[in-house]
């Protein structure tokens, strides 16, 4: 697939149920998800897809943007490093709220992770997005889904002097953004009573400006266009 037809159909959406739905089936058996919601739990499948629908409603309603590709099988989920209207305390209390509701007998550790994801995150970068949540549903036969949601993120954040901050929360995920370009920052995150550890990642802004690629990429004729559908999340 070539760097115009990477971009040319993705979407910035807003359907929540559809994004919720791809990630789950992209992320259910992962380390990190499999701590958050233990397997043989009932209804288990019910909380990762409330957990994953509230965390990208709140993202997305507070200045985010998720991108899902033009066969609907593969997402991108993220938010700005400085939102133009800084979340409030009441804000942050219903987010909160929300995925207590969503995930009932889970929540505590579905918090836990959240919290701990806040209490590592890097103070002194220069501005960026948060690459919150990548994924490409299992089975897929399209192999340029992921390009053409790294295409159209390139295409935001590049010309805004942007970099990417993430965690790799398995080494497969940490190794597909070292592939992109992300160098590991700081101590691993690690997950209370697990062997689970996430590791921080970040792109500078420089370094994409210089990689090779970027020349080649940006020469894709069209842009997201923004879903008018309207219904959350690596």
């Amino acid at each position: 697939m070539t760097g115009g037809t990477a971009a040319r159909d993705v979407e910035a959406s807003e359907d929540f149920d559809e994004i919720a739905d791809i990630l789950t089936d992209a992320f259910r058996d992962t380390p990190v998800t499999s701590w958050m919601v233990p397997h043989g739990l009932p209804q288990r499948e019910r909380y990762i897809t409330g957990f994953m629908h509230a965390w990208v409603r709140f993202m997305v309603q507070h200045e985010g943007t998720a991108l899902i590709s033009p066969d609907r099988d593969a997402v991108v989920v993220w938010e700005p490093s400085e939102r133009a209207a800084p979340l409030t305390a009441e804000e942050h209390e219903a987010f909160r709220a929300d995925i207590v509701a969503a995930t009932g007998p889970v929540a505590e550790r579905c918090l836990t992770l959240m919290d701990l994801v806040d209490a590592h995150y890097p103070p002194d970068l220069p501005p960026h997005i948060h690459g919150a949540l990548a994924a490409v549903r299992p089975g897929t036969t399209n192999r340029g889904a992921f390009l053409s949601l790294a295409v159209a993120t390139l295409k935001h954040i590049h010309p805004r002097g942007l970099g990417v901050y993430c965690e790799g929360t398995s080494e497969t995920s940490t190794a597909l953004w070292e592939r992109l370009g992300a160098k590991p920052i700081g101590p691993k995150i690690r997950v209370p009573q697990s062997d689970i550890a996430l590791t921080p990642l970040f792109i500078h802004p420089d370094d994409i400006a210089r990689h090779p690629a970027v020349s080649m990429l940006l020469s894709a004729p069209t842009t997201p266009t923004t879903s008018t559908t309207s219904t959350t999340g690596t």
